[in-house]
C-alpha cells in the first residue's frame, strides 16, 4: 500500500475498509485474531494472514470463533474478531455470555442481508440490530476511516467500561471499495489505547458460579449493573473521542449534526447512505432551505438526550433506516421517536427504510423523502422508498 500523503504524525493511504479494520486491530495492539471466513468479511482475515505480528486461528465455525475469543480475553489477551451476517447469528448464545461476563472483546462486523426468503449478499443492518439487547455497545461507520478510528476507541471504551464493542459498516460498500484512509503512527496509537485493562467479574462475590446456575437476585443485580454500565458508557466515549480528537485531528461525537440549529426538516441514518444525505443537504441549502441532517455513530449506548438537543428545533425529522422489523418499521426510527416524543419533542418523525439488500440509495430518493415530508403533515408509520416511489 503505497503512501499519498502524510499529516499529523500519519501517513494517508489508499486501502478498503477490511484492511482498515483490520490495521485498527494490529494498531490497538491484538496479537491474537480468531476467524471464520464469510463474505463480505474474509478480506479483513486476508489482511491478517499478511501481518508478522498476529496469529491467525481459524475456528470451525463462527460460533467457536466467538467462544474461542473468549478464552483469549478471560487470559488477558486483546483478540480481534470479525464476521457478517449468518455468522453474527450463528454467534449469538456466545453474544449474551460475552456481555454477561463483561469481557471487553471488540468486534467488527461488515453488515450484510440476513437469509431468507433466499441468500442476499448485499448489505443491510438487520444482523447487528438483532443483537441491540445483548449488552453489546454497537458504533456505526460512514467510511473506512471511522472504521479504522472507531476499532481504537471501541478498545478504549471497552476496557474502560468492561462491555463489548461492535464496530460495523456496510458490506461491500466500506469493505471493498478503496478511499484514502489516514493510519495513526503506531507509537501514537499504542499511547492512545494504552495498556489492557483488567476488568472486574461481573459479580464480585466469591461465592459466584459463572457459567453454572445464579441465584434470581444475584442475576437480576448483574443486569441492572449492565443497564447502568450502558448508560455510562456514553460518558466514557465522550472521553475517549475527544482525547482521540486531540492526538489525531479527528472528532467524534454519539452523533455528528449537520446545519440543524436553523433546519425544519432533518434527516437522520446511519452508514454509507449519510454520504449521499449530505450531498443532497449541501445542495438544498445552496438553494436557501432550511434543512439538515444528523449522523447516528452510537446505537447503543443509545444517544437519547443529544437527539433531542440536535432535534428539538426541527418541525420534520425523517429517518432512512438500512433494516426493517417486520411489523414495526425501521429499528432507528422507532428509538428516535420514542425518545422524542417522551420529552415532548414535537416533530413529525417520517419513518422510511431504504436500500434493503444492498439495493441503491441514489440521492434522488433522498429527495423524493424530503419532497413527500413537505406535503404531507401526517405520515404513515412506515413508507418504503422505492425506485418506482413512495409506498406505505
Amino acid at each position: 500500500m503505497k503512501a499519498v500523503s502524510e499529516g499529523h504524525g500519519q501517513t494517508a493511504r489508499m486501502i478498503n475498509g477490511a484492511e482498515a479494520m483490520a490495521i485498527g486491530f494490529e494498531l490497538a495492539g491484538v496479537r491474537i485474531a480468531y476467524t471464520y471466513p464469510i463474505t463480505p468479511q474474509a478480506e479483513v482475515m486476508e489482511t491478517f494472514s499478511r501481518s508478522n505480528r498476529i496469529v491467525t486461528i481459524q475456528g470451525d465455525s463462527e460460533y467457536s470463533v466467538l467462544a474461542g475469543a473468549q478464552g483469549v480475553v478471560w487470559a488477558g489477551e486483546r483478540c480481534a474478531v470479525a464476521t457478517a451476517s449468518q455468522g453474527l447469528v450463528l454467534m449469538s448464545e456466545v453474544l449474551w455470555e460475552v456481555a454477561g461476563n463483561r469481557l471487553p472483546i471488540v468486534m467488527g462486523v461488515f453488515n450484510r442481508a440476513l437469509k431468507g426468503p433466499g441468500w442476499c449478499l448485499g448489505a443491510q443492518q438487520n444482523d447487528t440490530l438483532f443483537i441491540r439487547d445483548t449488552g453489546w455497545l454497537q458504533f456505526y461507520c460512514e467510511t473506512a476511516q471511522e472504521i479504522l478510528d472507531l476499532i481504537l476507541i471501541g478498545f478504549r471504551v471497552a476496557e474502560t467500561i468492561c462491555l463489548p464493542v461492535l464496530v460495523a459498516g456496510d458490506g461491500f460498500y466500506l469493505s471493498h471499495e478503496t478511499e484514502e484512509v489516514l493510519i495513526p503512527d503506531e507509537k501514537a496509537a499504542a499511547e492512545f489505547v494504552g495498556e489492557r485493562m483488567r476488568c472486574e467479574a461481573p459479580m464480585p462475590d466469591p461465592q459466584a458460579d459463572y457459567g453454572g446456575l445464579m441465584p434470581p437476585p444475584k442475576y437480576f443485580r448483574a443486569y441492572q449493573r449492565m443497564h447502568h454500565d450502558v448508560r455510562r458508557a456514553a460518558a466514557v466515549f465522550d472521553s475517549a473521542a475527544q482525547e482521540f480528537a486531540t492526538r489525531f485531528g479527528r472528532h467524534y461525537g454519539r452523533i455528528s449534526p449537520l446545519y440543524t440549529e436553523d433546519a425544519e426538516t432533518v434527516v437522520v441514518s446511519a452508514g454509507t447512505i449519510c454520504g449521499t444525505i449530505r450531498e443532497v443537504v449541501e445542495q438544498r441549502r445552496e438553494r436557501g432551505e432550511c434543512v439538515g441532517m444528523v449522523k447516528l455513530h452510537a446505537f447503543r449506548p443509545f444517544p437519547a438526550e443529544a437527539l433531542r438537543e440536535a432535534l428539538g428545533n426541527a418541525r420534520r425529522v425523517i429517518v432512512i433506516d438500512r433494516n426493517l422489523a417486520p411489523g414495526l418499521g425501521g429499528i432507528f426510527a422507532s428509538e428516535i421517536r420514542l425518545a422524542l416524543h417522551a420529552r415532548g419533542v414535537p416533530a413529525t418523525v417520517y419513518s422510511f427504510i431504504a436500500g434493503l439488500g444492498g439495493s441503491d440509495v441514489p440521492p434522488g430518493l433522498i429527495e423524493s423523502a424530503l419532497d413527500y415530508a413537505g406535503e404531507q403533515a401526517d405520515p404513515p408509520d412506515t413508507l418504503f422508498l422505492l425506485d418506482t416511489g413512495i409506498e406505505a
